[in-house]
């Protein structure tokens, strides 16, 4: 959605409604009420534009800043999840080897000195 446009839709319609109230109110004639009513909508359309644009840049920056920050710490999490799954893998790799070791048969002694 284009924040720029509703804000400044906003805007002039609620400056031609308070400029038509104000003008009412007064006992301005009705030529003078509306025309009026729609100077102040116009000027109050395009303050609402530059207001709108502003908000527009206000939001995406801080919609790229969260996202930055929610994607490292994603990065950092999956780093460790990775780091733990490398260190149970190693203790099971020295498991398997040293249950490897203890199950090898020994060679007797005399055999290995030779005649």
């Amino acid at each position: 959605m284009r924040l720029g446009a509703f804000i400044s839709g906003v805007f002039g319609t609620v400056g031609f409604g308070l400029s038509v109230l104000a003008g009412v109110f007064t006992g301005n004639t009705v030529e003078a009420i509306l025309t009026r009513g729609l100077l102040s909508g116009a000027v109050c359309y395009a303050v609402g534009y530059a207001v709108g644009i502003i908000a527009q840049q206000v939001a995406l920056e801080h919609a790229r800043h969260v996202s930055k920050m929610v994607a490292e710490q994603d990065a950092a999490a999956e780093a460790k999840r990775l780091e733990e799954e490398a260190a149970k893998a190693v203790k099971a790799a020295e498991d398997a080897a040293s249950a490897a070791a203890a199950a090898m048969p020994k060679a007797p002694a005399a055999a290995a000195a030779g005649p």
